[in-house]
């Protein structure tokens, strides 16, 4: 790749400056420079296919959601504008993600070999096989895990990391970033991640997607605690992969682990 001040000094006509790193969990470098007037970010991926899906999704998704104004793609980088974020509208998120899988539900667009493919996955045998990871509820954890029968095959495009880091909001709107994990799943995949992030508004999510999705959908509070208690499986198993502190992965670890003792207790 060439030198980031080269790139982004053929974009723009101007000499880059930077200002800072963005702290990152995984491998990709990003940095925010200043162009004259314009403050920008320059994503480094780690590997050349997440930017390649990147670029798709980016496409896919203009004019179904917001997304900051990209400035350039190359093979291995992408620079967008750089968005002064206030805190994301939780609500606001779910209605533009319902609308997102409204679209793309069983569209022909996720037979494209080039979108990834997210199947449900039956994760019992990892827990029983961690048992330190889980302590107390491994065995009630791994019973329901094994018995998760979805009430629905509904598969349409989703953000695969909807969070709070990569839902960005500027002037009462909310933007969408990182699409590295987007790909054809089930739309619970995207629920069940802002209900481990913010468990105390499970009511709000559930009740704010069904009243924005254009579908019917008569048994997603199953499907959503199936996919949850996946989903935190899958999330506390890659807390090893994360670049953090190993106070930050315990911290995080215990949020999540809390998360699925109290959904099994209500399933009891």
């Amino acid at each position: 790749m060439d030198c980031i001040e080269d790139i982004l000094s053929n974009l723009f006509g101007g000499v880059p400056n930077f200002i800072s790193n963005i702290k990152c969990y995984n491998r990709n470098l990003i940095s925010v420079y200043s162009v004259g007037d314009k403050k920008i970010i320059f994503k480094k991926y780690n590997e050349r296919k997440f930017a390649k899906r990147e670029k798709l999704f980016y496409g896919l998704l203009k004019g179904v959601c917001k997304m900051p104004k990209v400035y350039g793609f190359g093979e291995d980088y992408l620079v967008t504008e750089f968005i002064e974020s206030t805190n994301p509208d939780l609500k606001m998120a779910i209605k533009d993600w319902a609308k997102v899988h409204s679209i793309f539900l069983r569209s022909e667009i996720l037979e494209n070999h080039e979108i990834p493919r997210y199947e449900l996955r039956n994760l019992s045998d990892y827990v029983l096989n961690h048992r330190k990871l889980f302590g107390e509820i491994s065995d009630r954890l791994s019973e329901k895990l094994s018995n998760d029968e979805r009430v629905t095959n509904h598969f349409t495009i989703i953000h695969g990391d909807l969070f709070g880091r990569n839902i960005l909001s500027r002037n009462g709107e909310n933007y969408y970033i990182d699409f590295e994990f987007s790909g054809r799943g089930h739309p619970t995949k995207d629920l069940s991640l802002l209900l481990l992030n913010h468990p105390e508004s499970e009511r709000e999510i559930i009740d704010s997607y069904r009243e924005n999705i254009s579908f019917d959908y008569l048994g997603i509070e199953k499907d959503i605690g199936s996919e949850l208690l996946s989903k935190g499986v899958q999330l506390i198993a890659g807390l090893g992969n994360l670049r953090m502190s190993s106070e930050g992965k315990k911290k995080i670890h215990g949020k999540f682990l809390e998360v699925l003792k109290n959904h099994l207790g209500r399933a009891s």
